[in-house]
């Protein structure tokens, strides 16, 4: 390690040098955003009679010689608050939601991870529409977007590829499920890499770069949205809404969702603490001022903690959901006291190394 002390010191300097000047470009932003409306401040919602749903899963799987496990399990958790308080919490399907467990063979890693993916994400959705149904919360999070992520769409040939549709029939099912109680939906995405704000800034800055110009936009064409907002919105403020993504109608997701609710489907950052990134909010926008409905009880209900900015409804679900690998290793010996040592069941030889 002593040998990379030179090259640590020179990543570290550079480091240094990048952040400062993206500093100097979100100073710069703040500077256009009367003009451009690009940042609001906004008010904490009171709270007054409101309930809020926060939906996370939990997931662990396993390989083997010949086959692979997953389990998985989701959560809701209502949050019901009065006068600014909780009055109580109250949850779906249980403060202690059964497992689900799945086995396949012949699928290609690939395939696999599709397909876990899926599996997790439609046990979440399917746990939202049914916390619609019980709570009819006024709000309702998700942990993560409310929009399968583009990387985890199979090809038409793969076999995850009918548990994919599937999946999208239950997004359509939530999304109107939302529009039909009243319930505003959102999306919390905790470690967003997107860079649609700072594309968005970069079409909008140049009159206000000057000879700069270039060079804020080379630094905008390789800076995450979170690494820039960080500097420049303050705590309580949020940034002009825009659309999930330039054209629906070429996005690999959007575009097999039904017309009618991928256009309503956008995206903005709220600071939430102090000391913490801004959260990626992408919501469903089902009447006028959504955004700032959304933005206004994030604000009440998260950031209790001043670097780490999470609502409380979505903090809970994670601890409720969450699997440890202890559960997914008695799922497996389970099995083989059951079944016996078959070749099938094998643990992989990188698991069973004698050395």
């Amino acid at each position: 390690m002593e040998k990379l002390i030179p090259r640590i010191r020179e990543i570290a300097k550079k480091i240094a040098e990048t952040e400062s000047r993206r500093r100097g470009v979100a100073a710069l932003l703040r500077e256009a955003s009367p003009k451009l409306g690009l940042f609001h401040s906004m008010e904490q919602s009171g709270l007054k009679d409101l309930k809020v749903v926060g939906v996370d899963g939990g997931m662990a799987k396993k390989s083997l010689h010949g086959m692979d496990c997953v389990l998985v399990r989701s959560v809701g958790a209502c949050f019901h608050y009065q006068n600014s308080r909780i009055k109580e919490v109250t949850y779906y399907p249980s403060k202690i939601p059964p497992i689900q467990a799945e086995v396949t063979d012949v699928m290609s890693d690939i395939d696999w991870n599709y397909y876990t993916s899926i599996v997790r994400e439609s046990s979440e959705v399917r746990t939202a529409i049914s916390c619609i149904e019980k709570f009819r919360p006024d709000v309702l999070l998700m942990d993560g977007s409310i929009v399968p992520h583009h990387a985890d769409k199979p090809a038409r040939l793969s076999p995850a590829y009918q548990a994919y549709r599937s999946m999208l029939s239950e997004y359509n099912c939530l999304y109107e499920s939302c529009i039909s109680a009243g319930t505003m939906l959102a999306g919390i995405i905790e470690d967003s890499r997107a860079v649609r704000f700072c594309d968005i800034a970069k079409s909008q800055i140049s009159a206000f770069a000057g000879d700069s110009q270039e060079l804020v936009n080379e630094l905008l064409g390789r800076t995450r949205d979170t690494n820039l907002l960080f500097w420049a919105l303050q705590k309580g403020e949020r940034t002009m809404p825009f659309g999930y993504c330039e054209d629906p109608k070429e996005h690999p997701i959007l575009r097999d969702f039904d017309e009618k609710y991928s256009m309503r489907l956008n995206s903005l950052y709220l600071k939430t603490a102090e000391l913490d990134r801004p959260i990626r909010v992408d919501y469903m926008k089902d009447r006028e001022n959504t955004e700032d409905q959304i933005a206004s009880i994030l604000l009440a209900i998260s950031g209790q903690h001043s670097s780490y900015g999470l609502p409380a409804p979505i903090i809970e679900a994670d601890n409720v959901a969450k699997l440890s690998d202890n559960e997914m290793e008695n799922f497996y010996f389970q099995i083989l006291a059951f079944a016996g040592n078959l070749p099938s069941i094998m643990q992989l030889r990188r698991e069973t190394r004698p050395f």
